[in-house]
């Protein structure tokens, strides 16, 4: 019987293929080590309502399936409906950071459970303009940016999803605040933030064109650990897949650290494995390696 009790998977570019879908494999693999008792544990920088499509696909709640929400915010357990919020980002933190991102023009999105509110400087929205009528994209869809470009890769999936013109129109308490840009003025904006707020907040690139920003100590590691210490599981117990930055310190908690081959050549060399991408499926093939699986997978 194999030694593994947990699998942590990270959503976007790990999880998901290129078209946010679960591969048919994938999904065979993770059912079938639900029903052998082994946790599966969804860790993203996704909020609750986006997580749950997902963990219904996945019958999580049945196989006592747990959520790690918003890179570490919050711990969900499924089965019982308890949530454990760590931290949030207040009032103070949303008004510095917003003034300080909007003096150097890059789009805010603002988190609540259910509901995203973002704001464009006029910059943005010229390129915006451009490229949606490149694109044929209809005046409905949202202007929201998505992780990989200008335009939203897809609807987004939170009950609300506001464009807002000033700072009093945003939440005064945060899940996380997004910063998004051509990825140089990203790459400038992180290391603007970081030397003026210092260790204040977590500043996390999800993607090359994107900020995430949490309060200090809030990563899906710390989630994890304390999870991991709360439930009394040991390091040799879990697998982690991921692909990103934000995987790293989850990495950093397991043994058994797993980086997709659609990962970034940073997150790879922090990872004690790298395989195949999410179009691919990486976690099923990483999985079948591992002793005793063979049992609870088959051919």
């Amino acid at each position: 019987m194999t030694g593994i009790k947990w699998i942590v998977t990270d959503m976007d570019g790990t999880l998901l293929d290129s078209r946010d879908h679960i591969l048919d494999e994938t999904f065979s693999c993770l059912m079938k080590c639900q029903r052998a008792g082994i946790r599966l544990i969804l860790a993203s920088g996704r909020s609750y309502a986006r997580l749950m499509p997902y963990a219904e696909q996945l019958e999580m709640k049945k196989y006592g399936g747990v959520l790690i929400e918003v890179n570490g915010m919050a711990v969900n357990s499924l089965t019982d409906g308890v949530r454990t919020v760590y931290a949030r980002l207040g009032q103070k933190d949303r008004d510095r950071l917003f003034a300080f991102i909007k003096e150097r023009e890059a789009e805010i999105q603002c988190y609540e459970d259910e509901a995203v509110y973002y704001w464009i400087p006029e910059r943005i929205m010229e390129i915006k303009r451009r490229e949606r009528a490149r694109l044929g994209i209809p005046d409905s869809f949202q202007w929201i940016s998505g992780t990989w470009s200008f335009v939203a890769e897809e609807s987004y999936t939170y009950p609300i999803v506001k464009q807002v013109y000033s700072l009093e129109e945003m939440p005064k308490i945060l899940n996380k605040l997004n910063c998004t840009d051509d990825p140089d003025s990203i790459s400038r904006i992180c290391r603007e933030l970081e030397e003026e707020f210092g260790r204040a907040y977590e500043y996390t690139r999800t993607s090359p064109r994107l900020i995430e920003i949490a309060p200090a100590g809030i990563t899906k590691g710390q989630a994890l650990k304390k999870y991991m210490k709360s439930e009394g599981i040991c390091p040799e117990e879990v697998v982690a897949f991921g692909d990103g930055e934000n995987d790293v310190d989850l990495f950093s908690q397991v043994r058994w650290s797993v980086a997709m081959g659609n990962g970034a050549d940073y997150v790879k060399e922090r990872a004690a494995f790298v395989t195949a991408d999410n179009n691919h499926n990486g976690i099923g093939e990483f999985l079948k390696t591992l002793p005793g699986m063979e049992k609870i997978l088959g051919d």
